[in-house]
């Protein structure tokens, strides 16, 4: 039986009709679905409103129903604000929350982080006040205060804060000298050392100095800026790195001549103390013996004053022994009747006398004991007297 539409005449069969056309069957030759049955099949679906422009409009509205139903709610978590744009303007504001909205594309939610802090890094080459180049690294951190002026003030208000702070950088660089910002180096700083959280600190400073005389707020709130680190730049790290390496040298030779000086001071400190010590005993010496020599003196006066002779002549002896037994070397005038003993310098050594005499053969065969014992004899002078 022929395929016909409700409320249709039949239609008549016809042979040139191809098989295989039925609404839910293969397209010719096996190329899928009939599309226009399939529709007439939804039309049929929808029951009255399925004909005519009412079915037109139920279709429309039911589009609509399910185009708000899916997207025009949105969400906004608690660390957030939702800027709603209306074809592209702002509209409104949206707080944290479940909002309704238009869908989209006429209205688009834009969701901003304003509950935590932001951060903007650079790694900037700075001049310092004495000309020098210096690598100073920073991160600044903002928050977001508005949120309206955030977007639509300027065209990029990262990129601001980010001019800020590298402004602020050479300003704050610019003050102080290059051996007062870098330790490493170990140079004279007279006006002190300023180190990452003092430059951080002026950094800090001038970034809100400049947020503040801006023309037209940006929305953000600078908080804190942390200089990571201050160094020279790599094509000059080599020069200041030999700097170091030779101011280096001259502390480990200032403090090895230090040492030298004070072990040569010690040393000397040594030195005299010993010639004190050395000179004192020698003092003590010198005055022993003159006080000796004057108690002999006083010892020998009596008795020169009794026999003047008898003294003089022992005298005599007595510095005759003392000569002797300091010499090695006896003359012979050739008398032969000259005997001189005197303490020997090695054992069983004779004194040398004269080839004619036998008296240096029996001064040899004496003992060692008592020819060193033996006093010094000598005719000497005529006990008449010593003039």
């Amino acid at each position: 039986m022929p395929w016909k539409e409700p409320g249709e005449k039949p239609r008549e069969p016809r042979d040139r009709e191809p098989r295989g056309r039925e609404p839910w069957g293969p397209g010719q030759g096996g190329q899928g679905p009939d599309l226009d049955a399939w529709l007439k099949k939804f039309w049929r679906g929808l029951g009255p409103f399925g004909r005519g422009p009412l079915g037109v409009i139920a279709l429309v509205v039911l589009l609509i129903v399910l185009w708000f139903a899916i997207g025009g709610w949105t969400s906004i978590d608690a660390q957030q604000v939702g800027v709603v744009l209306r074809f592209g303007r702002f509209e409104h504001v949206l707080q944290p929350g479940l909002h309704l909205r238009l869908p989209p594309p006429i209205d688009r939610v834009r969701k901003i982080d304003i509950g935590h802090p932001r951060t903007v890094g650079d790694e900037a080459r700075v001049l310092t006040s004495d000309g020098q180049l210096v690598l100073v690294d920073y991160d600044v951190h903002y928050k977001i205060t508005d949120v309206r002026r955030f977007l639509f003030t300027t065209r990029d208000a990262e990129q601001a804060v980010r001019d800020a702070a590298t402004a602020a950088t050479r300003a704050a660089a610019g003050s102080h000298k290059l051996q007062c910002m870098i330790d490493g180096l170990d140079l004279p700083c007279p006006p002190g050392r300023t180190d990452g959280n003092k430059l951080g600190a002026e950094i800090l400073a001038q970034v809100q100095g400049a947020m503040a005389g801006a023309e037209g707020d940006i929305g953000v709130a600078v908080s804190d800026v942390a200089v990571q680190s201050i160094s020279v730049p790599s094509d000059v790290k080599q020069a200041f790195d030999a700097i170091s390496a030779a101011r280096d040298n001259g502390t480990t030779a200032q403090a090895a001549a230090r040492a030298e000086v004070a072990s040569s001071k010690l040393k000397a400190k040594d030195q005299a103390a010993a010639i004190k010590t050395d000179a004192e005993a020698y003092r003590r010496q010198a005055v022993a013996e003159a006080n000796a020599a004057v108690a002999r003196f006083g010892q020998v006066l009596p008795q020169y004053q009794a026999a003047p002779q008898v003294t003089r002549h022992r005298l005599w002896l007595d510095t005759m022994r003392e000569v002797l037994t300091k010499n090695h070397v006896v003359i012979n005038t050739g008398s032969g009747n000259v005997i001189v003993q005197f303490p020997v310098q090695h054992s069983a050594v004779a004194a040398p006398a004269s080839s004619g005499s036998s008296a240096p053969a029996a001064a040899s065969a004496l003992p060692a004991e008592s020819a060193s014992a033996a006093e010094p004899i000598t005719s000497g002078p005529a006990r008449g007297g010593i003039d």
